[in-house]
């Protein structure tokens, strides 16, 4: 069937509508729901729910949407990063309801080393890991618009937070105020009584509250760490400065420097001795360009340091075009997807890498959003190896190709090979290829005999066709959730091999496992123990094959 590939780039305008309700069913009235597009703050509708919890929002083009919901006391539960992977956008047409629960409490004093109280002090709380104890990638700081200060009884109390964990500090002007404070210049001190390296976290579940999260604070001096920004970019935009933890991800204090012409200088107060890496990042919404300095290690001990200076140089970017094959079967009441709906993700593929963190904590995952052309840019990317992926709008396409245009093919080979960029170094040629009929799988893994479901566990789909045997883009994954279910979506049609493995106990939860298909020789390994299982799926064109049941232990 020809398909009329011009007619998806014509203006679409529609609306997102929905609920907003408790874990409980109840409704939340008067909720504020923010509708913001991927990559675009700018692209952002805020209303609120009527009485009966529901909501509208119309006038939307055509694009990735991320909904979230916010009422006093309650949060919306966050993804975990494994989840943030397997989850789409919302888009317009849809209904979504939002969930909400009341958030968790945490409460405590700051005490002196007399055990008298310390009035006044700012206390900050970062969250450090999602709820299923993985590092998140910068710590998030509760709402600057909820800054605590303690009361004369040296008690602070926050509320309303999300499930993870998290880490309690006092001191410094609580990381929200330009205005100084008797504590400023002074180190953090952190729950139980030590600096944020140190700090001892603290998990927090929804709708509990965690009392006795005291601080004896110590009145210590922090040294100054101060430098110069140069080579700054013709282009406006702001810089900051962040400070971690030498050899880690910790990130330890962000500043912004006074910014003349041709350079700016920079100071950060209260730092404890220790080792630490330091640099500079520019992120500019409005423009293709992200710029960050190398690295400088830094070494405080017992004395301020200055003269650290930082030279701003571009960062990597990579540029492609997502086209949909122009014949392919078209599905029986298909979404009708936009090429403008779908976003390209870089995802950071350096095995040996301590740290991934991003230079600055205000940049999310990299990720492009094609426009109606399906013409798509990534920026603000470190040197290093890259894997693309793309959530999809519908259920009706998948990825049949990604591919560096003009390139061999066994090395332009995106899904095989992914793509390393040097550091300034800007590719255009990336070619994602759409097309349509995707089949989709949802099942449950049942353990038989005396064999029980492993705590965590991942479904595998491996290519059944000898010919597609090494196709990276045939190979999937999914997590089996703790009641057995396992879901697919967004599959090329043809003949699979599906087995159930145990995640392995080396795998721990401080990074995303890297999926299987970005390995040859553990592409290799996964089919043939799939073959072995012999668990065959042969799925059709458009096929969504729901209730299936996996055998494990068989």
């Amino acid at each position: 069937m020809a398909l009329n590939v011009a007619a998806w780039s014509q203006p679409l305008i529609g609306a997102i509508s929905g609920r907003v309700v408790t874990e409980d069913g109840q409704t939340v009235p008067r909720a504020t729901v923010l509708i913001t597009a991927s990559g675009k703050t700018n692209r952002r509708m805020s209303i609120n729910t009527d009485e009966e919890g529901n909501f509208r929002a119309e006038g939307l083009d055509a694009a990735a949407y991320v909904v979230s919901a916010s009422a006093p006391g309650y949060v919306v539960r966050p993804r975990s990063e494994a989840g943030a992977r397997r989850a789409g956008f919302n888009y317009i047409g849809e209904v979504v309801t939002v969930t909400m629960f009341i958030g968790g409490v945490i409460t405590g004093r700051v005490v002196n080393a007399a055990g008298e109280p310390v009035v006044g002090v700012p206390v900050v709380a970062e969250r450090v890991r999602d709820e299923d104890g993985r590092p998140l990638p910068t710590p998030e700081k509760v709402a600057a618009s909820s800054l605590r200060q303690t009361d004369d009884r040296g008690v602070y109390r926050w509320y309303g937070l999300a499930p993870g964990s998290y880490v309690v500090c006092a001191g410094g002007s609580g990381g929200f105020s330009t205005r100084p404070t008797p504590f400023e210049g002074r180190t953090l001190i952190c729950h139980p009584s030590a600096t944020r390296d140190a700090a001892v976290d603290v998990t927090v579940r929804g709708g509990e509250e965690l009392s006795g999260i005291d601080i004896r604070y110590r009145s210590e001096r922090g040294y100054i760490i101060s430098g110069k920004i140069t080579a700054l970019p013709a282009t406006g935009g702001p810089v900051q400065i962040v400070l971690r933890k030498a050899g880690s991800d910790l990130l330890m204090a962000t500043t912004s420097p006074h910014q003349s012409s041709a350079e700016s200088s920079y100071v950060l107060y209260g730092v404890p001795n220790g080792e630490y890496e330091i640099i500079a990042a520019r992120d500019f919404s409005g423009d293709e360009n992200a710029f960050a300095s190398a690295p400088r290690r830094v070494v405080v001990n017992g004395r301020d340091v200055g003269g650290i200076d930082l030279a701003l140089a571009p960062m990597a970017a990579l540029a492609g075009k997502v086209t949909v094959e122009k014949e392919a079967r078209k599905c029986e009441a298909a979404r009708d997807s936009r090429l403008n709906e779908v976003v390209v993700r870089a995802r950071r593929d350096e095995p040996g890498e301590k740290g991934a963190a991003p230079p600055s904590p205000s940049w999310s995952q990299p990720s492009g959003e094609a426009n109606e052309a399906g013409a798509f840019s990534i920026r603000g990317l470190k040197a290093g190896r890259y894997r693309l992926e793309t959530p999809l709008p519908g259920a009706d396409w998948y990825v049949k190709e990604m591919r560096l245009g003009g390139a061999p093919a066994a090395a332009g080979d995106l899904a095989r090979n992914g793509v390393t960029l040097k550091s300034g170094e800007r590719l255009s040629n990336a070619l994602i290829t759409l097309s349509e009929g995707a089949v989709g799988l949802k099942g449950k893994a049942v353990a038989e005999g005396e064999a029980r479901l492993p705590a965590r566990m991942l479904a595998h789909l491996a290519p059944a066709e000898p010919e597609a045997r090494d196709e990276a883009l045939r190979f999937a994954e999914t997590r089996v959730e703790s009641d057995g279910l396992f879901s697919f979506s967004n599959l090329a049609p043809g003949k699979y091999w599906l087995l159930a493995r145990p995640v392995p106990d080396s795998d721990t939860n401080d990074k995303p496992a890297r999926p299987a298909a970005w390995d040859a020789a553990e592409r290799a390994k996964l089919r043939r123990e799939a073959e072995a299982a012999n668990v065959v799926i042969d799925l059709k064109p458009c096929q969504r094959l729901s209730d299936y049941v996996l055998r494990y232990g068989k």
